[in-house]
């Protein structure tokens, strides 16, 4: 198979900073607001934003290493498979969330419902139709 090369779009600015403190999903932090600081050259891409709607926020778990076939669903629950949970430590630690906008203003979105780290890579956002 072949590399593949993926360049971050902008970062999270998020109140968690320690994998401690983190939710392990955005049902256990629903009203907790973070911000995406998206690259100024990407402005036009969000020309269609607005406020209640929602996306799924791909990112990069950049804390993330190595990985395990079976993990603790939630940290605590059964031991499944890991394609079968949201664990961070991935073959490729890639990451999806739900999030909800409140406010986008020039290239910052104002969201809730963050479970990442401070300065995690955003990779990519899609509309949730």
């Amino acid at each position: 198979m072949n590399e593949i090369c993926l360049t971050p779009i902008g970062y999270v600015k998020s109140p968690y900073t320690d994998l401690n403190n983190m939710p392990k999903n955005t049902s256990e932090s629903n009203d907790v607001m973070a911000q995406i600081v998206i690259d100024k050259k990407y402005l036009e891409c969000m020309s269609d934003m607005k406020s209640g709607e929602e996306y799924m926020l791909i990112f990069y778990f950049h804390k993330s290493e190595g990985y395990e076939a079976k993990v603790h669903f939630r940290a605590t629950g059964p031991i499944m498979g890991l394609f079968s949970t949201h664990a961070p430590r991935r073959p490729n630690p890639i990451g999806v969330s739900s999030i909800e906008i409140i406010e986008v203003e020039e290239n910052i979105i104002t969201f809730k419902g963050v479970d990442m780290l401070d300065e995690t890579p955003v990779l990519d956002l899609k509309k949730i139709y």
